[in-house]
């Protein structure tokens, strides 16, 4: 009877610990000069399209950046997701690092929950900086 409440117990304390202990590690060490998004596997990603009005009943549709899906994980939330990339964003500023999308002046992400997971957008006012976030951002797949 012992056996079985400390194997129960260990059992419990092992399904705690283990998620918190994996989502832990993969926190970047402040050295790290890694993209944010390498933290996280990027299921998909796609052009974020705007539909500006051009004239009376006519409109054009912009490049305004990409859109991106992060399937959830054991204590992954919106919040959490948007606080990680916000503060990567200031860190841009202090340490440039290539071919990250975040890496761009200009850039504001938007992040949402989706389903089984998050939508990501990283959004541009240039349509020339949204190509080339598009661009990084597909880097971030596989």
């Amino acid at each position: 009877m012992l056996y079985r409440k400390m194997f129960t117990a260990l059992a419990l304390a092992g399904a705690i610990l283990i998620p918190t202990a994996s989502f832990a590690a993969t926190e970047r060490p402040a050295n790290d000069p890694s993209c944010v998004l390498r933290e996280y596997h990027v299921a998909s990603v796609a052009p974020y399209r705007h539909e500006r009005v051009v004239g009376q009943g006519q409109s054009v549709s912009e490049l305004i950046g990409a859109s991106m899906f992060v399937p959830a994980t054991p204590g992954l939330t919106a919040e959490w997701l948007r606080a990680r990339f916000e503060g990567h964003l200031a860190e841009m500023r202090k340490t440039p690092m290539r071919d990250c999308a975040f890496d761009l002046e200009g850039v504001s992400v938007i992040v949402d929950s989706a389903g089984l997971g998050f939508s990501v957008k990283l959004v541009t006012d240039d349509t020339k900086k949204a190509e080339e976030v598009l661009r990084r951002a597909r880097l971030m797949l596989g």
